[in-house]
Order: structure tokens, then C-alpha cells, then sequence
């Protein structure tokens, strides 16, 4: 049953990202505007999608799994991080490339595929459990994942340039932890716009994905066979050990079933677009988020079929 909701929702996803390869294709949107759109991605509508993900359902949360879940989303990250320091070498020898792979592996796309898709699977409540991937996917990627871009270009973190850390994705996860550690009431006012802010993420996202298709060389894109190789470990290999090391533990069903599909997720878009930001070349990145978040509308629910 889970396996079958997962494919439709996925497919779902699929035909929000083919809507933004037409809207490339036919020039709806140009290729500079979409540079736009990925800062009102950044700046706007992912903070939006955290903060809303948390103050809509904080009073649903059960105690025990909100400590599993977060207990599993550190280690998950932090075994991402291990593994592409490990693997990043076996994929390319080229040092940006080699920075991508680290990147690629350890930041999936838990927000923007992962809270529609779990929604649909436990309902809006579960929302808070993903949201604690998203909070450590943002705390993780401005910190570890700018210290590896600065680092490409010579510049290390230190107190002169602490200031790119503290951006609208650490801002906002801080100040989302503070509103739900000390349950800080939330008007109306503030609440409504912020969640509709939070809903443009996901479509728009996905869309991004079309327009990167759309003005990308298709040879450039599927015919490098490393990526179907990175695909094939990042999208099967590793969540199905993922869910075999989940079942050691007596854990509750939707704990592993949520952990399960957030380790299954396809790389994420923010690397790509920080990267470009910090002058590392991000083709090879580009390229990869096409390939798995396509091929993940199939393995998702293999990987759903395992739960």
C-alpha cells in the first residue's frame, strides 16, 4: 500500500518537474530568470517552508519519536558526510567534481520532495518529523557545505567571514528551533502568509528542475555513465542499507518508514546553487539532480517496498 501511494505521489512530482521543462523549452521563462527564482528559493520560500513545517504541527508531536527522528536524522547526515569524503574520489578526480560528489551525497532533497511525499503517506502531522531533516539539511549545508566550497577557493572559514553562515537558511533554523523549544504562540497573521510562502517551495523547486533540463545539452546530462553509477548507490544501495541497519532497532514503524524515504531522496538542489555562488563548477552537480530526482520517481518505492 505504502509502495503505491509513494509512486503516484512521485509521479506526481514528475509531472511538476516536466511542466518546468516546458516552460524552458518554450521560453516562458528564460534562463536568466531562473537565477531569480533560485534566490527566491534560497531566501524565501525554503526558510518559509521550515518555519511553517514546524508552528503548523508542533502540537502532534510525540515526544519518543521526535527523539528517534532526530537521533537518525544526525547520524544520517553525518554518515552521508563520511561517505562522500570516502567515496568522492571513486566518481571523479577532478577536485571541484570531487567537492560535488561530497556534496551530492550528503545533502538530499529532504524538504521540497520530502514533506509532500511523506504528507501524503502519515498525513500533515508527520510534517514536524521532517522538518527535522530540513533544519539539519539547512545547519549542515551553511556550515559544512560553505566551509568545503571556501575552501576550493582558498578561503577558510574564520571570524572575518563567519557572515555567510549567518544567511535567511541558518537565520531561519534558529529561529524556528527558539518559536518550538519555547512554544512561542504564532499569530494568525504571521502564520498564514508564512505557510503560503512555504507552499511555493516544493512546485517551484521541482519546476527548476525542468528549467536546468531544458537548457541543458541532453548529451551532457545522461551520457555520463559515473552518474548512473552514483545514482544506482546513492538512490538504492545506500537507503536499502539504511533500512536494513533501521529494522536492527525496535523502532516504531513510521520512524523507519519516514527515515527510510528521507535517506532515499534525490540529491538536493541548494549545492548546485551555492556553488555557483562560490565560483566551484557545478555542471557535474547540475547533471546529477536531474538524473536521480528522475530515476527516483522508480526507486523511491522500491525503497518504500522495504519498509
Amino acid at each position: 500500500m505504502i509502495m503505491e501511494i509513494v509512486f503516484w505521489q512521485m509521479l506526481t512530482l514528475f509531472v511538476i518537474i516536466v511542466v518546468g521543462l516546458i516552460c524552458g523549452r518554450t521560453r516562458v521563462i528564460t534562463e536568466s530568470e531562473t537565477k531569480g527564482i533560485s534566490g527566491l528559493i534560497i531566501n524565501v520560500f525554503n526558510p518559509a517552508l521550515v518555519f511553517s513545517s514546524v508552528i503548523n504541527n508542533r502540537g502532534r508531536v510525540q515526544d519518543n519519536m521526535l527523539q528517534s527522528i532526530t537521533i537518525i536524522a544526525i547520524a544520517m547526515f553525518a554518515g552521508l558526510i563520511l561517505i562522500g569524503i570516502v567515496t568522492a574520489g571513486f566518481f571523479s578526480k577532478d577536485k571541484d567534481q570531487q567537492i560535488m560528489y561530497k556534496l551530492m551525497l550528503a545533502f538530499p532533497n529532504v524538504g521540497y520532495i520530502g514533506i509532500p511525499l511523506i504528507n501524503s503517506i502519515y498525513g500533515p502531522s508527520a510534517s514536524i518529523y521532517v522538518a527535522i531533516f530540513i533544519l539539519l539539511f539547512n545547519i549542515v549545508i551553511y556550515t559544512y557545505g560553505i566551509a568545503l566550497l571556501k575552501g576550493k577557493t582558498g578561503k577558510r572559514l574564520s571570524v572575518e567571514n563567519l557572515k555567510s553562515i549567518l544567511n535567511m537558511g541558518t537565520i531561519s533554523c534558529l529561529i524556528t528551533l527558539l518559536f518550538f523549544i519555547f512554544e512561542i504562540p504564532v499569530p494568525d497573521i504571521v502564520k498564514t502568509p508564512v505557510t503560503y510562502l512555504g507552499n511555493c517551495a516544493t512546485p517551484l523547486a521541482l519546476m527548476s528542475v525542468g528549467f536546468s533540463l531544458a537548457n541543458a545539452k541532453v548529451s551532457d546530462v545522461f551520457m555520463d555513465k559515473r552518474l548512473y553509477l552514483f545514482s544506482a548507490f546513492k538512490l538504492l544501495l545506500l537507503p536499502a542499507i539504511g533500512v536494513f541497519l533501521l529494522k536492527l532497532f525496535p523502532l516504531p514503524e513510521q520512524v523507519i518508514g519516514i527515515s527510510a524515504i528521507m535517506f532515499a531522496m534525490p540529491t538536493g538542489n541548494l549545492p548546485v546553487i551555492l556553488a555557483n555562488r562560490y565560483g566551484v563548477n557545478s555542471d557535474i552537480c547540475s547533471s546529477a539532480i536531474i538524473i536521480t530526482t528522475l530515476l527516483s520517481v522508480l526507486t523511491i518505492p522500491l525503497i518504500a517496498g522495504m519498509i
